[in-house]
């Protein structure tokens, strides 16, 4: 009698932490899903940016200021002092290009001069309202942002930053990633996020372009999703690899084609968004830069 008693307490124990974990982890995603449907609705003109007034893409040079005044002031609003890094810059052929990226330094806490980057491009190309690319990448970063700025431990710096211009010559990483030279940074690693959104066969997969082993196994280790690995280099890879920083790109599942087919269109809308799979993809970097972290 005493075993049953003792076999049906442990039962309720185990039965009970199972049934109390479930609604903390839907708890824990629809929180982060709160923050990044905000996020995502203003950048896409799916609800008002400021006042009244809605986005229609983020491509011309006045929708990319009211852009880059809103991220300016969502990374103050999380207690990172924010950097607008404006260029105007002509390229070989005489065009010239004007815009800024916005950024922000997370200190360690404690003595140390390296660094960690995590970054998206805020732009589109015109007529897009550019949802899954790239207002889901943006979204994710300033999630992370806001996890790692409640760590009490910290023993790397990280920089949040914005890219202007991507769609445009990759214009904005190419002045980033100059000036974090220029200004002699030591840049452990540069982690972009990308077309973060669409997941069509729901197995909520990524996609890890890495420039060595050591990076994409740093996801590995944090996700219990799949994870596969994409074999072409991409220009915004090269520029970062040019300069001797090593690199990795966040991506849906683009090898399987399991990507929104209305990237670069007026359909690539809020609506289109799967952001439990944003969510999900979320926890994984917080995670890895958690433990770039300790």
């Amino acid at each position: 009698m005493k075993f049953y008693k003792y076999g049906l307490l442990l039962f309720f124990v185990f039965t009970t932490q199972i049934i109390f974990a479930q609604p903390q982890t839907e708890f824990s995603e629809a929180e982060i899903i709160n923050i990044q449907k905000d996020i995502v609705g203003k950048l896409t003109g799916h609800i008002p940016i400021k006042g009244k007034k809605k986005l229609k893409s983020r491509a011309s040079a006045s929708e990319r200021k009211t852009t880059a005044d809103f991220l300016f002031d969502k990374l103050k609003g999380i207690g990172i002092k924010p950097v607008r890094d404006s260029y105007n810059v002509q390229d070989k052929k005489g065009k010239q290009y004007t815009g800024a990226n916005i950024y922000g330094i997370i200190p360690a806490t404690v003595a140390t001069d390296e660094y960690v980057v995590l970054g998206a491009h805020y732009d589109t190309v015109k007529d897009s309202p550019g949802a899954v690319h790239n207002a889901t990448g943006v979204a994710l970063t300033h999630y992370v942002a806001e996890k790692l700025m409640k760590l009490t431990n910290r023993s790397k710096n990280f920089i949040i930053v914005y890219f202007d211009q991507q769609e445009t010559n990759m214009i904005g990483c190419r002045m980033f990633v100059k000036k974090m030279k220029k200004e002699k940074y030591n840049i452990l690693a540069m982690h972009r996020v990308d077309y973060m959104g669409w997941d069509n066969d729901e197995d909520r997969a990524i996609e890890l372009l890495a420039s060595n082993i050591s990076l994409e196994s740093a996801y590995r280790l944090e996700s219990s999703v799949p994870v596969f690995k994409r074999e072409t280099s991409t220009p915004e890879t090269r520029i970062f690899s040019t300069l001797g920083y090593d690199t990795i790109t966040i991506t849906a599942e683009l090898k399987n084609g399991d990507n929104s087919p209305y990237v670069h269109q007026a359909f690539d809308k809020y609506t289109t968004v799967n952001f439990k799979y944003l969510a999900s993809t979320s926890e994984i970097v917080f995670n890895v830069m958690k433990t770039l972290a300790l």
